[in-house]
């Protein structure tokens, strides 16, 4: 009998624990078979995917994280051997660093890490907007040709992989990075990031590209309603069949209308909601019309990497939608301090923009 008491205790010991290990083996197999992969190597949220010469790059984020930021033009590298200049136009300078506190930003406000697909090559060698039509035409250099295709296998993965988990989620959103120089015939008044009215020929807005024609973009509420499956945010349409497409694209939940809240001007938005033609402004054409308001409306990267479902280029039917940013050097990209600030305002706009549209709860700082 006197052996009958700790028997008992061992068993009411034992069991439990081989619960908690089983348990625990569970879910670590269930973390391994979560885990990102590419090219059959593992990578946790915070690891950086290389690829190829290291000329392009990923960082992982986390699986349920709702935000992935693309950085195509900020890079300087050559390449070794140097990779030729095939194109013209310069870089989109310190967007890298902006997606950087945007993601530092998100983190703090959400838990969650964004993931963010890189290009150190520079523009004029290597662009990752370049649609395939031109690719074999541009990139003879072998180098610049894998660099473009590498780029697009981890754009690629990552979004297949976010997507896959967005199939029991609620969706998420690819904003791709870009900075504009568009400007003024003459110097005029905007606010700086401090408050300050100061002058500059550069104009201040932040370009919202969907995918749709600068002429789409000047035409009336009606004709725009007609276009959500032209966009690069069909998905969102289609999963608010209640709510106008005009409003998804210049209302004051538009994505342009969330940084118009937060100080950031935007276009399209409830402020600016057309290119308007203005010669004072903007100058005159060759026939002495006058030029509409300046306006990029999205390459192949926000095009193919959205859900957009007609036209030439269809995006991916999943629940991530893409938009691709040009932001302003003088109030979002210029100096350190300028874009703590911007970084901020980006960041609620992001959390606002998914709290309306895919139903997130996240509360920003």
């Amino acid at each position: 009998m006197r052996y009958t008491q700790p028997r008992i205790k061992y068993a009411a010991i034992v069991l439990p624990l081989f619960l908690l290990i089983a348990l625990s083996f569970r879910n670590s197999k269930k973390k391994i078979e979560n885990t990102f992969t590419y090219e059959g190597k593992a990578y946790k949220p915070g690891d950086t995917v290389y690829g190829f010469k290291q000329y392009v790059k990923l960082v992982v984020g986390d699986e349920d994280a709702p935000l992935i930021l693309g950085v195509p033009h900020d890079g300087t590298n050559i390449g070794s051997p140097e990779i030729p200049e095939t194109g013209t136009t310069g870089r989109d300078i310190n967007t890298l660093p902006l997606a950087f506190e945007i993601a530092s930003n998100f983190k703090s406000s959400t838990k969650k890490r964004a993931w963010i697909v890189i290009n150190t090559i520079a523009r004029k060698r290597m662009d990752p907007n370049t649609f395939p039509t031109d690719v074999d035409k541009r990139y003879t250099n072998e180098d610049a040709k894998n660099s473009y295709l590498s780029y697009h296998g981890l754009l690629k993965a990552a979004i297949s992989y976010m997507a896959e988990y967005q199939k029991k989620d609620k969706g998420a959103l690819f904003l791709d990075l870009h900075g504009q120089a568009h400007t003024y015939q003459n110097p005029q008044t905007y606010v700086s990031v401090s408050g300050k009215s100061l002058e500059s020929k550069f104009i201040d807005q932040t370009e919202l590209g969907y995918g749709l024609s600068n002429y789409a973009i000047s035409q009336s509420d009606e004709y725009l309603d007609k276009l959500a499956d032209s966009s690069s945010i069909a998905a969102i349409a289609k999963a608010n069949p209640q709510v106008r497409f005009s409003e998804l694209i210049r209302g004051p939940y538009s994505f342009g209308g969330l940084l118009e809240t937060e100080k950031i001007v935007a276009v399209p938005a409830p402020g600016l909601k057309t290119l308007e033609a203005n010669a004072t402004l903007f100058g005159t054409d060759a026939e002495g019309n006058a030029k509409k308001r300046p306006y990029f409306n999205g390459g192949y990267c926000t095009r193919k990497y959205g859900t957009t479902i007609s036209g030439a280029t269809k995006g991916f039917q999943d629940k991530i939608s893409s938009i691709q940013a040009e932001t302003p050097g003088i109030t979002v990209r210029n100096t350190e301090s300028i874009r703590e600030v911007a970084g901020e305002r980006f960041n609620r706009a992001i959390i606002g923009f998914l709290n309306k549209w895919y139903g997130y709860n996240f509360k920003s700082k």
